[in-house]
């Protein structure tokens, strides 16, 4: 409201020069009806009216010229804050983002160390299995080995207690072998190497 009410106080530079066009023009008009010097008056008068319609013409082309450079500057600013703005905003972003991107490769190498740890560790178990497996296998043989000899001595001490013997002598009679030493030449040298 206080916009409106201003601008009716204050008359509009274009209604200005049309408000002198118009009772400059009709001023020469209405002279140009009377003797000789009235129409000279006239003549002065539309002059006058032709020039400072001009003149208030200027005025307004300059005023809006500044207004229109106004308005441009003010667009700048505008433009250049935005982009200062937008600038400021996207360095945030990039930032973040690098922040993010170093989190994730901290985080990748520790998965990698985490992995090589572990393959490590696969490595040295699957060398203790070959090594408990092929231990395994040694102490299978000293087993069929000493499973062979202990076959062995079963027979030959059958064949013992099959010779005659003055007395008496049962038939199938279950031998004692506690008493007996073993040896287990094969389990000896392997210990030793």
């Amino acid at each position: 409201m206080a916009a409106i009410a201003t601008s009716r106080k204050t008359p509009n530079p274009r209604s200005k020069t049309l408000t002198i066009l118009c009772v400059g023009t009709v001023a020469a008009l209405a002279c140009s009806i009377g003797p000789v010097w009235l129409v000279r008056v006239g003549l002065v008068v539309a002059l006058l009216t032709a020039f400072a319609s001009v003149l208030l013409t200027w005025r307004q082309m300059d005023q809006m010229v500044a207004e229109h450079l106004a308005e441009v500057r003010a667009l700048r600013e505008q433009s250049r804050a935005a982009a200062a703005a937008h600038h400021t905003e996207m360095m945030k972003a990039i930032e973040r983002f690098s922040e993010r991107q170093d989190a994730y490769r901290r985080e990748i190498a520790g998965h990698k160390a985490e992995l090589e740890r572990l393959r490590s560790e696969v490595a040295a178990v699957s060398l203790d299995a070959e090594a408990k497996q092929t231990r395994i296998s040694a102490l299978n043989k000293i087993v069929s080995d000493l499973e062979k000899e202990l076959a062995a001595a079963a027979d030959e001490a059958e064949q013992v207690m099959n010779l005659p013997r003055r007395g008496k002598a049962t038939r199938g009679a279950a031998i004692d072998l506690s008493g007996l030493p073993l040896v287990y030449p094969v389990g000896k040298q392997r210990r030793r190497a």
